[in-house]
C-alpha cells in the first residue's frame, strides 16, 4: 500500500497547527500560573493537591478508553458513537456521585477538614469531563487537530481569567475549584459548537461489546499510568503538610507542562495516523520514527533547559515562598524525555492493535513505581529532605528501571530496533547537551557577576539556550518546519 496523500497532507497541516496552538497554550498557562501563585500562595495549592490525584484516577475510570476506541476503529457506525456517548454520561454521573459521597472519608484520610466542600464541588467535574469526550474524539478521528488545540486553548484562557478574578477576590482554594469547572464547561460548549455530531437515542441492539473490550484494555493501561502519576502525590499528601505538598506537586505539574503541551496533541496525531498506516508496515515504521525524532527534538531541550534554570523559573513565577520548588523542578526535569516517550508509546501499542499489552506493561510499571515511592518517602523523611527525595525517587525509577524496559517492549511489539530509536537523537541530543553547557558557562562567567534580578537573569539564560540549540539543531528544526510529520517526505 502506498502512502496516502490525504494522510500525509493532514498530518503535515495538523502538526503545524498543533505546534502553534501549543506554544500559545504554554504562554497562557505560565502567565495564569504566575499570577495565581502570587495571589494564593502555597496552602490552597497544597489543599487542592490532596484531592486532584484521586480525581485524576476517577476521571480515567469514567472515560473507559472509549474515546480511544472512537479514534482507533477503522469503521464506526453512528449508533456505536451514540452508545459510547451515553455509556460515558452514565459513568460520569455515577462516579461523580460516588466521589461526592466519599468526601467525608477523604477528609478523615488526610485529616484535613477544609477538604470537604472543595471535594464535593470537584466531584461534579467528573461528569463535565465526559460531556466533550466523544466530540473531541470525533474531531481527532477526522484529523481536525488544529480545531481541537484551539478549543483547548480557548477553554484554558477562560478558566484562567475566572480563576484570577476569584483569587483577587480572596476566594482561596475555591479559585482553583472554579478554574476546573470553567475549563471543562468551556471545553464542552466549544466542542459541541465545532463538531456537528449529536447523540441519538441509546439502542440496546448496538454492538458495542468489541469497543468496550478494546476500551477496557485502554482504561486499565491508563489507570496504571494514572497510578504512576498520582500515587506519589497521595503518599506525600498523607505524610506532609499542605505547604510541602504544594512544593512537590506544583514542580511536578510544571515539569509535565512541556510534556502535556507537546505529547497530548501529538498522540492525537499519532493514534489516528499510525492506525491508518497499520496495514503497511513500511509506512508505519517510517511514520513512527518521524514521531520519535520530533519528540526528541522538542523534549530534549525542554528537559535540559528546565534542569538548568529550575531555581530561576520558580523565583520568577512565585517569588520567595516558592523558591524551594526550583531545585525540585531541576531534578524532575531530567525525566522529561523519558516521560514524553512513556506516554507516547501507548499509541504504539494501541494503533498496532495490541491494547492488551499496554495493560500488562503499565501494571508492571505501576507496581515498580509504587514500591519505590514507599521506600523513597521513608528514606527521604529520615534524612530530612522528603520533597527533594521523592523527586529523585521518581526520576531515577523512571530513567533507570521502568522506561528502558517499557521502550524495549513497545519497540519489539512493532518490530522496530532500539538502534533505530537511538538514531533519531543523533542531532538533538548533542544539541541539548551543548545548550545546557552554554547556559551554565554563560551564567558562571558573565551573568552571576551582573547580580541581575531573577526575571532578566532567566530571560538572558533562555535567550542563550534557545540561540545555542537552534544553531546546533538547525538541520532537524528546518526539516520539521518544512516537512511537518509527513510519512512520505525526505529524511532530514
Amino acid at each position: 500500500m502506498s502512502t496516502s496523500p490525504n494522510l500525509s497532507e493532514s498530518l503535515r497541516r495538523s502538526s503545524r497547527a498543533v505546534a502553534a496552538a501549543q506554544v500559545a497554550t504554554q504562554v497562557v498557562s505560565l502567565g495564569v500560573l504566575s499570577v495565581l501563585y502570587r495571589l494564593l500562595g502555597l496552602e490552597p495549592y497544597g489543599l487542592i493537591g490532596m484531592v486532584l490525584p484521586v480525581l485524576a484516577l476517577l476521571r480515567i475510570l469514567v472515560t473507559s478508553g472509549l474515546d480511544v476506541a472512537t479514534i482507533q476503529q477503522p469503521e464506526l457506525a453512528d449508533s456505536h458513537v451514540s452508545a459510547l456517548f451515553w455509556i460515558n454520561q452514565a459513568g460520569g454521573i455515577a462516579v461523580a456521585a460516588l466521589m461526592a459521597a466519599s468526601a467525608p472519608w477523604l477528609v478523615r484520610f488526610y485529616t484535613e477538614p477544609d477538604l470537604l466542600w472543595p471535594t464535593v464541588a470537584l466531584a461534579g467535574t467528573l461528569w463535565l469531563n465526559v460531556l466533550s469526550l466523544q466530540h473531541l474524539a470525533l474531531l481527532q478521528r477526522k484529523l481536525r487537530l488544529g480545531a481541537v488545540a484551539a478549543i483547548r486553548l480557548a477553554a484554558l484562557v477562560l478558566a484562567g481569567v475566572a480563576a484570577i478574578a476569584a483569587a483577587a477576590a480572596d476566594w482561596g482554594v475555591w479559585a482553583l475549584v472554579l478554574q476546573q469547572h470553567v475549563e471543562l464547561v468551556a471545553l464542552a460548549a466549544l466542542a459541541w459548537a465545532v463538531e456537528p455530531w449529536r447523540p441519538g437515542l441509546f439502542v440496546r441492539g448496538a454492538e458495542v461489546g468489541r469497543l468496550l473490550r478494546f476500551g477496557g484494555h485502554c482504561t486499565f493501561g491508563a489507570l496504571m499510568f494514572g497510578m504512576i502519576q498520582n500515587v506519589d502525590k497521595i503518599l506525600v499528601a498523607c505524610a506532609l503538610p499542605p505547604q510541602l505538598v504544594a512544593l512537590y506537586r506544583e514542580p511536578f505539574n510544571l515539569m509535565m507542562k512541556p510534556v502535556t503541551v507537546v505529547i497530548t496533541p501529538l498522540t492525537g496525531i499519532m493514534l489516528p495516523g499510525l492506525s491508518r498506516a497499520a496495514d503497511d508496515p513500511q509506512q508505519y515504521r517510517r511514520l513512527l520514527l518521524r514521531f520519535f525524532r520530533f519528540i526528541g527534538l522538542v523534549m530534549l531541550p525542554a528537559g535540559a533547559g528546565l534542569a538548568v534554570v529550575g531555581p530561576e523559573v520558580y523565583e520568577v513565577l512565585g517569588g520567595e515562598p516558592w523558591k524551594p520548588a526550583g531545585s525540585v523542578l531541576s531534578v524532575l526535569a531530567l525525566s522529561i524525555l523519558a516521560q514524553g516517550f512513556f506516554i507516547a508509546l501507548g499509541s504504539v501499542f494501541t494503533s498496532s492493535g495490541h491494547a492488551d499489552r499496554v495493560s500488562k506493561a503499565s501494571f508492571a510499571a505501576a507496581a515498580v513505581f509504587t514500591a519505590m515511592f514507599v521506600v523513597g518517602l521513608i528514606v527521604s523523611r529520615r534524612v530530612g529532605y522528603p520533597v527533594l527525595g521523592m523527586a529523585w525517587t521518581y526520576t531515577l525509577t523512571l530513567l533507570v528501571i521502568v522506561f528502558p524496559a517499557y521502550l524495549f517492549y513497545a519497540l519489539k511489539t512493532v518490530h522496530v530496533r532500539c538502534r533505530d530509536w537511538l538514531v533519531q537523537f543523533i542531532v538533538s541530543a548533542p544539541a541539548a547537551l551543548g545548550m545546557a553547557l552554554a547556559v551554565l558557562v554563560c551564567r558562571r562567567l558573565f551573568l552571576n557577576a551582573l547580580h541581575w534580578p531573577a526575571l532578566p537573569l532567566l530571560a538572558a539564560e533562555v535567550a542563550v539556550g534557545v540561540a545555542t540549540y537552534t544553531l546546533l539543531a538547525w538541520r532537524d528544526i528546518r526539516w520539521f518546519l518544512r516537512e511537518g510529520l509527513r510519512a512520505d517526505g525526505p529524511e532530514p
